[in-house]
């Protein structure tokens, strides 16, 4: 079994590469898998059905991994895996992970496809960027929906008036900052000890990130920390330090994942066979049991296209059928908050997630790009429309038609999209309740969706 310090040893000891090489080679590699295993993308087919297709995809990832490795940022070395150690590793990953403690606690199992349990649902307002003023609201909106089993907060770009500049003693104090309030907004929703799955979103470096991991600060046993790779399957000695001090720690380490289709992994399959790979990664170098996927369209910007859904549900049943990995889907879209069109694509990924394998980490708004543009009502929605799905028992020919209905809704609004509402206009940032205009739209658009075949009143 590979252990964290061959990892570190294979960083020192690997052949160097330039990196201009490494990414040239990664694009070179993963056309050869796609080409090797037949793997077709299909525009008709947002959300395939074909368990062969699934079998292949995941091979192919495999393969993929066994012919990269992993590039470490640091040493420009090659981290190599043999496929042995590579299965043996997926073999020995955990097939459950547990958040929090004592009353609190969240079991996270594998998810199958088309399983009838209700996906967890990490709420999260991933990387938007809030005020100082309104982090502690804007965080209260996501824990205190009922169907977060765990939240997350955005970020903050200046603190006290001065730059969270990476490395500097600003970004230590205002990581430090960012677990205070955390567990503050935990306290206002009602839930003082909801876990954080991911506990620090505005430091990037791994002092500040050891500095507020203190229960005394907020952080406490079965909370977790994302550690996130570097597009395509690099690292870098920053991650692996976080790593270092995670195994030794109570919180659950998340592996993050974020492919770029139309990047140097190439099309759709091809960068679902890289994110399968990046799975592998995370197991490895990340001793994650617990793992995160937001594969991102390098134009668009989000998840939510008709390629890009076909990608998570392609990678996220390769992962289910053929691994018992802990997998999490984290829905980007291009749309902003209070708006049908992030309604729509909200509905699409989460029907297409939920069938396919994957627990939900709802969710990028606006591109992730759009200041104070995030909002509790959108993992709400997304987690609703997952819960539906699962309880009903929708299957992927099923959710293939819902999905496709949706595109004809929303998808030739991707390039423009409306940027919608910030959280002021659509929430009430006192009571920290979603202004009535926000709560209409939301069931005029649930009309639509159970006509598509979804019974809100399963969760009634």
């Amino acid at each position: 079994m590979i252990r964290f310090w061959d990892i570190l040893e294979r960083a020192e000891k690997g052949k160097i590469v330039p990196v201009k090489e490494w990414d040239r080679g990664i694009g070179k590699a993963a056309a050869q898998v796609v080409s090797d295993y037949d793997l077709k993308y299909e525009p008709s087919d947002p959300v395939p059905a074909d368990d062969a297709l699934a079998d292949r995809m995941f091979e192919a990832g495999v393969e993929l991994f066994e012919k990269t490795g992993i590039y470490c940022m640091d040493t420009g070395k090659v981290l190599e895996f043999t496929k042995d150690e590579i299965m043996e590793a997926l073999d020995a990953a955990p097939d459950r992970v547990i958040y929090g403690s004592g009353n609190d606690i969240v079991e996270t199992p594998h998810r199958e496809v088309e399983d009838p349990r209700d996906p967890i649902v990490n709420f999260s307002a991933v990387g938007t960027p809030v005020t100082e003023e309104l982090f502690v609201p804007i965080c209260q909106s996501y824990a205190q929906e009922p169907m977060a089993d765990t939240f997350s907060g955005p970020l903050i770009t200046t603190y006290r008036g001065m730059a969270v500049a990476s490395g500097s003693p600003v970004e230590l104090e205002a990581g430090i900052w960012n677990v205070i309030k955390l567990r503050e907004a935990a306290r206002w929703a009602g839930r003082p000890k909801i876990p954080i799955h991911n506990f620090m979103s505005i430091a990037e470096r791994t002092d500040a990130t050891i500095a507020a991991a203190r229960p005394e600060l907020g952080v406490l046993p079965g909370d977790g920390l994302f550690v996130a790779a570097v597009a395509e399957l690099k690292v870098d000695y920053e991650r692996l330090k976080k790593v270092a001090f995670l195994i030794h720690s109570p919180y659950v380490i998340g592996g993050l994942y974020g492919p770029l289709m139309g990047g140097y992994g190439g099309g759709p399959a091809a960068t679902a066979a890289l994110l399968v790979a990046h799975h592998i990664l995370g197991i490895l170098a990340f001793r994650a049991p617990r793992h995160n996927a937001f594969p991102v369209h390098i134009h668009h910007v989000c998840n939510t296209s008709r390629d890009m859904l076909w990608l998570v549900s392609l990678a996220g049943q390769a992962l289910a059928r053929n691994t018992h990995l802990v997998t999490f889907a984290n829905a980007f879209i291009a749309a902003g908050p209070c708006t049908e069109t992030a309604i729509w694509e909200l509905a699409a990924h989460s029907v297409t997630s939920t069938v396919s394998g994957w627990h939900l980490n709802p969710c990028a708004v606006a591109r992730n790009r759009q200041p104070l543009h995030c909002s509790g009502m959108e993992p709400r929605i997304h987690a609703e429309v997952g819960h539906v799905t699962a309880r009903k028992g929708i299957t992927r020919k099923e959710a293939g038609k819902i999905v496709k209905a949706l595109l004809d809704r929303y998808e030739k609004q991707i390039p423009n999209a409306p940027i919608g509402k910030s959280f002021n206009e659509c929430y009430d940032p006192v009571s920290v309740r979603p202004k009535d205009e926000y709560i209409r739209l939301w069931e005029d658009c649930k009309e639509t969706l159970r006509e598509l075949g979804l019974d809100f009143g399963l969760i009634a």
